[in-house]
Formats: C-alpha cells, structure tokens, sequence
C-alpha cells in the first residue's frame, strides 16, 4: 500500500443553500454486503447526559456499501463493505496467531459480496471513497480493482498486526489522503471537500469514531443524501442525538461532529439521511 495526497477540487459555492440550488447528475443506490453484531450501548454512549436507562443488547445490523453513479464522472463507491470471503468465514479469512479467538460477529448471505452487486449493476468503478478504515467498511477492497484510487480523511490510521491478527485488506492499493484544512469550512457541518468538482458529492470531516472519520453528502437531481457513515450507527442515535462510545476513537469529537448533523439536518429538513449501519432498501 502507498499513500499521497488527494488533489482537492477548490469549490465556489460557500453555502449548503446554493449548493441544493445547483443539483447535478448524480445517483446514490445503497448494496447491503452482510451483516455485523453490535452493542446497543456501544452505538449509543449511556453516560450522555440525555440517556438515563439504556438497555444493554445486542443488535445485528447491516453492513452497507454505496454505489455513486455520475452522468458525466462514472461510478463511485463510498465504502466497500465486505468480500465473499465472509460467507463461508465469520471472520472473513482474517490470519495470525489470534485470529482463532475473534468473534464470530459477521454474517453473509451467498451472492451479497461486494463483487457480486457491481457485476449485476455493470458498475465499472472509477475510485473509492473510505469513511474510515475499519474492517467491515474496507474488506471488499480485497475483491475490487487495484488500479484505481482509493481515498480517506487526513489521519486515518490503518491497523495490521502481523504475525498476531491480519487481513491484508490494502494490499496492493494506492491510498490518497484528504486534508481537509486546505479548505474553507461550510456551516454548518464545517471542513467539506467537493470531491468531484462539481458540487455533486462532497466529503464531510467527522472525526471521533476514527481521527480521520468522512460523512457524505451526495447532491443529486432526486434531492440530496446526507451518509453519516459511522458518525451514527443507527437510527435511533440519529433521534437521541447522541454518538457512539465504546466503538469511538474520541467520545467528545464524535457527539461534536453528530451534533452538527443534527444542525444541518435541522436547517435542511429537505435532506434524506442514511446511518452509517442502516439499509434504506429494507422495509
């Protein structure tokens, strides 16, 4: 894996209001890749001042790639989810000396690899966009091609621990880095990158989950889609208004961050938003 710097597209749009007046040609479908287990507790941080009796329970909840299709650009992914490897493998043929004493936490049905959805939408990828860099945001990357770039937030940190655990989700890849303080923060989610150049799909600094944790606004003819990625987990953090805790790099900086998507969603009620572990296709 190699890193350098994503080249940033400077964007003369200064506000949310005219960048939803400026709609483009762009598309968001969402392929769920499996499934994950995960604690209701973990996703909803109990010591917020707002949470006074939390239940602690699990929650199997989907594992979601999103596939941007742009007339003029091509297709795009925002994260890749998972790759075939974990039908057969909970653990999704993660190595090492420990890898025996991982969790069996995932779920894969046949045929729900990332692969598979982009050969039966005839996908031809142009790049990938990383909210951050855990396992099940990033294991497709093992099946996708090597050629093309693949892209985080500044400082986003990458994890192997060979002989001990490995899954060599990276190998052979180019990864680009945002720094996202080359550019102006638009109110009020702050620091966003127009990714494109367009003012199609833009990515938002959130960090707490991870130091370098994206979000995304996808800004297109049927109205704009916000994708919190990991910055909510689920749906009722998004109506508590409260972050993540036990899965969170920064407490503090992640209800920061939900905090001023709640303001933009407040301010743009117009915006469609999907949670970093939600499926807007299921029922």
């Amino acid at each position: 894996m190699k890193r350098s710097i994503f080249t940033v597209k400077k964007s003369s749009m200064k506000s949310w209001n005219e960048i939803f007046r400026n709609q483009r040609p762009v598309k968001v479908k969402s392929f769920k890749t499996g499934t994950v287990i995960i604690n209701r507790r973990g996703t909803i941080n109990p010591n917020h001042s707002k949470i006074h009796d939390l239940e602690d329970k699990e929650l199997e909840v989907p594992i979601m790639a999103h596939w941007i299709h742009h007339e003029d650009f091509g297709d795009y992914l925002i994260d890749a989810g998972l790759d075939a490897s974990y039908f057969k493998d909970p653990r999704g043929n993660v190595r090492g000396i420990l890898a025996g004493f991982l969790a069996d936490e995932f779920h894969q049905d046949e045929n729900q690899n990332i692969a598979f959805h982009l050969q039966k939408n005839q996908v031809k990828l142009k790049g990938v966009f990383l909210s951050h860099l855990h396992s099940d945001h990033m294991a497709g990357i093992r099946e996708l091609p090597k050629n093309i770039p693949y892209v985080v937030g500044k400082g986003e940190k990458y994890f192997e621990y060979k002989p001990f655990l490995y899954g060599n989700y990276l190998k052979g890849i180019n990864l680009h880095e945002i720094d996202f303080s080359t550019v102006e923060p638009i109110r009020p989610l702050g620091l966003s990158v127009d990714l494109l150049g367009d003012g199609s799909l833009w990515a938002v600094s959130t960090p707490g989950h991870t130091r370098g944790h994206m979000s995304f606004v996808v800004n297109g003819f049927e109205g704009p889609v916000f994708l919190t990625t990991d910055a909510c987990f689920i749906r009722e953090g998004l109506e508590l208004g409260v972050a993540s805790s036990d899965y969170t790099w920064n407490v503090k900086m992640a209800q920061n961050s939900l905090d001023k998507i709640l303001e933009f969603l407040k301010e743009h009620p117009e915006v469609k938003v999907v949670c970093g572990h939600e499926d807007p296709n299921a029922d």
